[in-house]
């Protein structure tokens, strides 16, 4: 019985792949403070802090990688972007509705802190899918 040519391109794949590496140190471009870059060993362990954002930016936006922080502070300004040129509150709702699931709250994505208290954003309360009633400056449901 002769190997299949799938087996065979199977060995040659293995054979080339590289063991997964420690996350690399790089600099913010935005801010040059150091963070670990985990995208290398992401795939073996289910993927890297950046990808529990949202991935609502194309690609090829940035020129480089940011902290948490920074880049957090971009998408942020590109979701609003976003939701202002959504219009309508059903094309608002939406735009949110993929990320539902992401329930991590991430500064100056979910949340901004003014005088040392918390301040929901309408994404935040269009990804909670409701009203809580308390009169949210950000409120999606007025």
């Amino acid at each position: 019985m002769t190997k299949s040519v799938v087996d065979e391109t199977s060995v040659k794949i293995e054979e080339n792949v590289e063991p997964m590496s420690a996350p690399v140190a790089k600099k913010c471009s935005e801010c040059q403070a150091e963070f670990g870059c985990g995208v290398a060993p992401a795939i073996e362990q289910g993927g890297c802090w950046c990808q529990d954002l949202p991935a609502i930016m194309p690609l090829g936006t940035l020129s480089d990688c940011l902290c948490k922080a920074c880049l957090a502070k971009v998408i942020g300004v590109e979701i609003n972007k976003q939701l202002d040129a959504a219009g309508s509150p059903k094309a608002r709702f939406a735009l949110a509705e993929p990320y539902r699931h992401q329930t991590e709250l991430v500064e100056n994505i979910d949340f901004t802190i003014e005088d040392g208290r918390y301040v929901f954003s309408e994404w935040y309360h269009l990804k909670r899918a409701r009203c809580c009633g308390n009169d949210c400056r950000h409120c999606a449901y007025k």
